[in-house]
């Protein structure tokens, strides 16, 4: 059984040391794009940003106003707040930007999942570009201007931001932290290898000619962001990555809201995968379809398997060490002397150890990617302990909702 860890941990070792080669990769010709992108004057195109809400009456002021606060031209925005069919005073609470001109308000029936308020949005728009951004998000004043030099090129039909959780307030929101400064780092190899999946709720934004051509967002096992990233990947879309373009938002607070939004997204990333497996080991999708799905899905169904092996591993010292106790007794007097050359280390251990390293390594050049100074901090313990100990639940519960058809809850 242990071969399955070492299975295990040479895969995402060298899922990690991919990644790093497509990071350094993009860096090597950073110095050449810079100096051609300063002779380019970006174009501000006509851009309708979607807020669809639902019970979102303590945190949609704080979204709307950060886009109304964006560096852009205000003949040039649009923002739509669309209220799915809240049951709070959300409605009530958005009538405050009844009187801008920016802004149009509509209020409609749920339908039980996001893409719906989304497509109704669609029907009443006809801008340059059309973006999303989720209504417990908010932007940085300079992220929608900053899109405008990956829009420039006119293959480009999707940008997508650097998401930050914002003001963590306990552990687990630390925790995901960590798990978000890491993701930049993913995504800017990504974006440099085409091999983007999923354009999240957070301000990803698109060209209009996106759904003209490939047809609105679909329910997608309530994970619409990753199926349209998918959609336009079959298709040969281009979706770029800016990294300076900052989007905060805020985490579940606690263990079992956090899990359920997990189990929804790893179910919807493992359905869609099903659905799209047109795309898995085919050439023509280069490193997404070679390297990049097949390692996601390995990633979760290895876990599946690895979790109740680690605490099998786990257990077994501890049942050996209590029936040690009950024979011969406990001895509570403890010695600091360690002579080092007993030790036993194994691959398993140094293999381990490479990889621990290898994700601090990430996290640290992800926040080095968007300013942020601080390099070793607490929350990146409490990531790890997250994956080891919280992880595999929804790892687990998703992959059983997924070979058992079971569908997962939006709410």
């Amino acid at each position: 059984m242990e071969y399955v860890l070492y299975v295990f941990l040479f895969i995402t070792l060298y899922f990690q040391i991919f990644l790093l080669v497509g990071y350094f990769k993009r860096n090597i010709g950073k110095k050449h794009d810079e100096q051609v992108t300063d002779n380019i004057i970006y174009k501000n195109l006509s851009t309708t940003i979607i807020v669809p809400c639902y019970n979102e009456e303590t945190t949609v002021t704080r979204t709307v106003n950060s886009l109304l606060a964006l560096n852009y031209p205000k003949d040039k925005l649009t923002i739509m707040v669309v209220d799915d069919g809240s049951t709070d005073n959300t409605w009530r609470v958005i009538q405050q930007f009844a009187n801008d001109s920016r802004i149009s308000l509509h209020q409609k029936e749920n339908e039980g999942s996001k893409f719906a308020a989304l497509n109704y949005a669609l029907n009443h728009i006809d801008t340059d570009l059309v973006g999303v951004l989720d209504a417990d998000s908010w932007v940085d004043q300079n992220a929608l201007a900053k899109y405008m030099e990956f829009f420039a090129d006119p293959e480009v039909m999707a940008t997508i931001p650097s998401m930050v959780i914002a003001e963590p307030d306990s552990l687990l929101r630390h925790a995901q932290k960590a798990e978000y400064d890491l993701g930049l780092f993913a995504r800017k190899s990504f974006a440099k290898l085409d091999a983007i999946y999923i354009t999240p709720g957070p301000f990803s934004v698109f060209r209009k000619y996106v759904f003209d051509t490939l047809g609105p967002y679909q329910e997608a096992h309530h994970t619409e962001d990753a199926e349209i990233a998918l959609r336009m990947q079959k298709h040969g879309y281009k979706i770029a990555y800016s990294e300076k373009s900052v989007v905060y938002t805020v985490g579940p607070k606690r263990t079992i809201p956090l899990i359920k939004q997990r189990v929804r997204w790893t179910y919807g990333f493992i359905r869609n995968m099903f659905d799209y497996r047109g795309l898995l080991f085919k050439k023509r999708y280069r490193h997404l379809g070679l390297i990049v799905l097949p390692i996601g899905i390995f990633r979760v169904f290895i876990t599946v398997v690895l979790f109740p092996l680690s605490m099998w591993l786990f257990l077994v010292p501890i049942w050996n060490w209590f029936q040690k106790v009950s024979v011969i007794g406990w001895n509570p007097s403890l010695s600091t002397n360690i002579d080092w050359f007993f030790v036993n280390v194994t691959q398993l251990h140094v293999f381990s150890i490479i990889g621990v390293i290898l994700s601090v390594m990430t996290i640290w050049m992800g926040r080095e990617m968007i300013g942020d100074r601080r390099k070793f901090t607490i929350d990146i313990v409490y990531m790890f302990f997250m994956y080891t100990f919280v992880a595999p639940i929804w790892l687990i519960r998703s992959s059983y909702n997924a070979v058992m058809s079971k569908k997962s809850s939006w709410r």
